[in-house]
């Protein structure tokens, strides 16, 4: 075959980004119409994620050294998994680029939308630290420059916040990478090092670097001005694409180091119970309905983050799936709420007053992604942090229990300023000016409630793309 890659084919949905990236820089040249623009922009992505989903991907051996150890617990169906979580939301925002405010160079914007997202793809398939560091900034560069793309005065701010605690947070990265080397001598993942104190410090900064973009508490300070300030189809990429890989990328760095599995379990504990916490408890103030969903992001990397008490344990293979159901789910509820601003202009929780009368689409939409969001049954939502929980308590420690009894409490509190802004919408009484249909709105709480309902598809796919979930449901599902 001629375009064959042999066991680097999966970098075909890499490529198509990339290319596509070009194709609508090229097409600029004739034209700056932005539909267009988007339209072809949007074509690649389709492919690129079409190819993520039936491409069969070779099994790979992740980390190594010639003067370490080899650590193969996952196969490349762990990478093309995550390849869909970050592509699926991403498709939705940039497709909500065609209504969204832009300058004059819209072409320009999409080709870096693309540029971004292809090096996502990238950083969460490579497991030596450099690749991983180049790729996450060439995804953190192109992110900041869409932060300010618009250049109003909220979009400037956010942008330069989002810098600021970027290139902090890229020097600890740094730093950490450097302290890891001097412990191992490699720049693989899962090399056993040489100097155990300087090993556990270098994951600790690792974290800490990591932590920033993840926006986990009390390192989410500039994650809120940033989706609150920047467009809505930014925002929706910002926390979801972005977080994602962010998650997955912390995820390889961490379930590679084995010396450090104490420490991470507690660290991650910690961490988990603040973020959630602190973020439900913040967004039920709000009335700015676009700050509350800022907030609900924060809670929401506090779910995701207690997958990193299974490490070392029986229970990874679970965990792995239960993370790709719940990534997948956040990157849809998530997108779909923010894009679903663009309808309303003015995010304040007074103006979905008596929304179900002047769109019953919209508001029952919104509706089903938010309480998918906190996790109600028969969406998409609730299956993921049933198995995301599921897996951590399959541990059996006291501490797994601690974490995801907080965790339940926690998604019960959400249910209060989730189910206001619904209360709002059906039960109060608002102005009479309508509300235009948002289609991605309704694609992302189909999608919710489709996948909520027939789940065990998602897991047949899972178990074929990762054949190792087999040991833990030996009858299948």
């Amino acid at each position: 075959m001629m375009f064959d890659l042999g066991s680097y084919n999966y970098l075909w949905s890499v490529f198509i980004l990339f290319i596509g990236g070009f194709a609508v820089l090229l097409t600029s040249l004739l034209t700056e119409r932005r539909f267009l623009l988007v339209a072809v922009g949007a074509v690649f992505a389709a492919i690129s994620l079409i190819l993520a989903i039936v491409q069969n991907f070779p099994g790979v051996i992740i980390g190594g050294s010639t003067s370490g150890s080899l650590t193969s617990i996952y196969l490349s169906g762990f990478s093309k998994l995550f390849f869909i979580a970050i592509l699926v939301p991403a498709f939705l925002s940039l497709v909500g680029l065609a209504k969204s405010p832009m300058s004059r160079k819209p072409g320009l914007m999409i080709f870096i939308f693309l540029i971004s997202l292809g090096f996502m793809l990238l950083a969460i398939s490579s497991y030596n630290l450099l690749f991983i560091f180049v790729a996450f900034e060439g995804v953190s560069i192109p992110t900041y420059v869409l932060a300010a793309y618009g250049k109003s005065d909220s979009e400037l701010e956010a942008a330069v916040k989002y810098f600021i605690i970027g290139a902090f947070s890229t020097g600890l990265i740094i730093f950490g990478i450097s302290l890891y080397y001097i412990s191992t001598g490699s720049l693989f993942l899962g090399v056993t090092p040489y100097f155990h104190s300087i090993y556990f410090l270098a994951m600790g900064v690792l974290i800490f670097g990591f932590g920033f973009k993840l926006a986990v508490f009390p390192l989410h300070g500039w994650a809120i001005d940033t989706y609150t300030g920047t467009s809505n189809p930014i925002s929706s990429y910002l926390s979801t694409s972005s977080k994602i890989m962010t998650l997955v990328v912390l995820f390889n760095i961490l379930l590679t180091s084995p010396l450090f599995f104490n420490y991470l379990k507690i660290i991650f504990a910690i961490i988990a119970i603040l973020t959630m916490t602190f973020g439900n408890i913040v967004a039920i103030s709000e009335n700015n309905v676009k700050r509350m969903l800022a907030y609900s992001s924060i809670a929401q990397a506090g779910y995701l983050s207690i997958v990193f008490l299974v490490a070392g344990t029986g229970a990874l293979n679970l965990a792995i799936i239960s993370l790709f159901l719940y990534a997948l789910a956040y990157g849809l509820m998530k997108a779909g709420s923010f894009l679903a601003m663009d309808s309303m202009g003015n995010y304040d929780i007074d103006n979905f007053s008596g929304l179900w009368k002047r769109n019953p689409a919209f508001a029952v939409s919104l509706s089903i992604l938010l309480l998918s969001l906190a996790g109600f049954p028969g969406t998409l939502g609730f299956i993921g942090k049933y198995f995301l929980f599921l897996s951590v308590l399959s541990t059996g420690t006291s501490l797994a229990y601690l974490v995801v009894i907080i965790s339940v409490i926690n998604s019960v509190v959400s249910f209060y300023y989730y189910g206001r802004v619904i209360m709002y919408m059906f039960w109060r009484k608002g102005p009479e000016k309508s509300v235009e249909n948002n289609y991605l709105l309704y694609t992302s709480a189909f999608l919710t409630v489709l996948f909520g309902v027939l789940y065990f598809l998602l897991f047949s796919y899972a178990q074929n793309v990762f054949p190792a979930l087999m040991s833990f449901f030996p009858g299948g599902i």
